[in-house]
């Protein structure tokens, strides 16, 4: 690798001004430079977290880790390139804030909509321990007669 690099740059060197110079510099300086350019913070962060996950599964399953993330490693890169994970991040923020909204309004209406029964429930509790409280007991029947009854002093005389 170490040749490789020495070569390549011997040889931007030696033909900088030629067609072969200029092809050079253009695969191996210009395309990379304007890939390079195009990256945002949040798609750095996304290729950071991919190459993390490169390397957690080589650390946990070795050998089956490096197969893995080798068939895995070019969909999760053009996923993170295809997407800004800070656009992501935002747009799922911006759900779960909508939802909360959403939620607690609804919640409020639940709130006072529960509120609301459970004060009708105590009041037909507490109207039952009203008209409860002011049942009388019930009177002896009067007898048919006009006589009144004895007194229960004489009657045992």
């Amino acid at each position: 690798m170490l040749l490789l690099s020495v070569l390549i740059i011997f040889g931007l060197t030696l033909a900088d001004e030629g067609v072969v110079g200029t092809a050079l510099r253009k695969w191996l300086v210009e395309t990379p430079a304007r890939f390079l350019a195009g990256l945002s913070r949040g798609r750095t962060v996304g290729l950071g977290l991919v190459a993390l996950v490169g390397v957690a599964a080589v650390m946990l399953f070795e050998t089956e880790g490096v197969r893995l993330f080798s068939m895995a490693a070019p969909d999760m890169a053009a996923w993170v390139l295809m997407f800004d994970v800070t656009v992501v991040f935002d747009i799922v923020v911006l759900a779960v804030s909508l939802r909360a909204v959403a939620g607690w309004r609804g919640l409020i209406r639940r709130r006072d909509l529960m509120q609301g029964l459970a004060g009708k429930l105590i009041g037909r509790i507490r109207g039952v321990r009203l008209r409860g409280r002011r049942v009388s007991k019930p009177r002896p029947p009067r007898s048919p007669s006009g006589d009144p009854e004895p007194d229960p002093a004489y009657a045992f005389a």
